[in-house]
């Protein structure tokens, strides 16, 4: 095809009264969420906000606003693209989302149009950043977006721990003399902090199902830290008395839980996480779904022997300035 050809239909804004359900089943089809239950949930809350137009636009869980937009042709839509607005200090930060074409209009310019579309909305809204995140194996599209002007940032596994229980329930190497589960303390968090920065870099935060702000401990050095709901709870794994890193379980976040890992990178860090998760699955786990983010190309083996699936491996993309 040639490159000047205009893509086939023409774009237009989205419509909760007459666009909900078809671009609902557009996203479900083309991001596989059936076996997805976070997603499902969010699916559904999709289909009540379309009952009521004025609460579509507001992502669900959230105050911020989505303009959407369909692509139409042949008197269907075959495309759709979101643009998600937030605030990180100040900073309006846009993340385009939801990008999808269906099967037989693909490889027309489809996709190309609506974001090039996207990025001009977020231009006239002066976004100081503009970030997507994409399927790691979806290289189409990776390609499509690098050739717009986004760089590669970093990629992160997203795990699923389904099953009523762990696979293990010895853990090896993790003598009890020498391993301890404990509650976190004051002093732990200094470098439980520069370990989630590695694991969950504060230029993407404002993504994250859960505020970090809540994570250090309450002190009269720091009055306003606290978790309001009550929902977070912090553990130490100290090894020979040292700490050697701290897990924050999430309770109770779109049916369920999810896991905020925070060690340092290096040649122990599949034995330590061995025995952090190993200990809470087994004493502290209350068998709900858990969900838990983490760098590619860590501990990866390690997580699927206890139990957890590889739910999706993510790309964030950042556009150049």
């Amino acid at each position: 095809m040639n490159r000047t050809t205009p893509p086939p239909g023409r774009l237009k804004a989205f419509d909760p009264a007459s666009d909900a359900e078809a671009v609902i089943r557009l996203i479900e089809d083309s991001f596989n969420l059936k076996g997805d239950p976070e997603s499902m949930n969010i699916i559904e809350q999709m289909r009540q906000a379309a009952q009521n137009q004025s609460a579509w636009n507001a992502l669900p869980g959230t105050e911020y606003r989505q303009p959407g937009y369909v692509w139409v042709a042949d008197g269907r839509i075959v495309g759709n693209i979101n643009i998600i607005s937030f605030m990180e200090r100040l900073r309006h930060i846009a993340l385009i989302a939801n990008v999808a074409v269906k099967p037989e209009f693909q490889h027309l310019g489809i996709a190309t149009a609506m974001t090039k579309h996207a990025l001009r909305y977020a231009r006239q809204k002066r976004a100081a950043e503009v970030w997507l995140q994409v399927s790691a194996d979806n290289v189409a599209a990776r390609n499509l977006y690098a050739g717009l002007g986004f760089d590669s940032i970093r990629r992160l596994n997203n795990w699923v721990l389904e099953q009523s229980e762990p696979k293990l329930r010895s853990f090896g190497n993790c003598d009890p003399m020498v391993f301890k589960l404990t509650r976190r303390r004051l002093g732990d968090w200094g470098a439980q902090r520069g370990w989630l920065e590695s694991a969950y870099p504060p230029d993407t935060r404002w993504y994250a199902p859960v505020n970090f702000s809540q994570f250090p401990p309450l002190s009269w050095l720091n009055p306003l830290s606290w978790d309001p709901s009550g929902s977070l709870t912090h553990f130490a794994l100290r090894r020979a008395g040292e700490l050697a890193g701290a897990l924050t379980w999430q309770r109770g976040m779109m049916k369920s839980d999810h896991l905020w890992l925070a060690l340092p990178e290096t040649e122990d860090e599949d034995t330590n996480t061995l025995c952090l998760l190993g200990d809470f699955l087994n004493n502290h786990w209350q068998g709900r779904i858990t969900r838990l983010e983490y760098p590619v190309d860590r501990i990866e083996g390690l997580l699927e022997k206890l139990g957890f699936r590889l739910n999706r491996t993510l790309e964030w993309m950042k556009l150049r300035k």
